[in-house]
């Protein structure tokens, strides 16, 4: 018989994923129209390359998670 309170809990590996700090606000100076379309495009650059490393985060996470069970 073992006693619970005897035993150690198992250690949980940590989840090696890559971290996003990139994704955050940005920071326009918008006085002419184009100054608005770069703006646009830049802000559509960043949202792509956001969407993208959240994808690849939530797959790391997922396969992770696979690996557990």
């Amino acid at each position: 018989m073992i006693l619970n309170a005897c035993s150690t809990k198992p250690i949980n590996p940590p989840i090696l994923c890559p971290q996003t700090a990139t994704c955050g606000d940005v920071n326009l100076q918008i006085h002419t129209n184009k100054d608005l379309a770069q703006a646009l495009l830049k802000t559509q650059n960043i949202l792509q390359f956001c969407l993208l490393e959240n994808n690849a985060l939530k797959q790391c996470i997922d396969d992770f998670n696979k690996k557990e069970k």
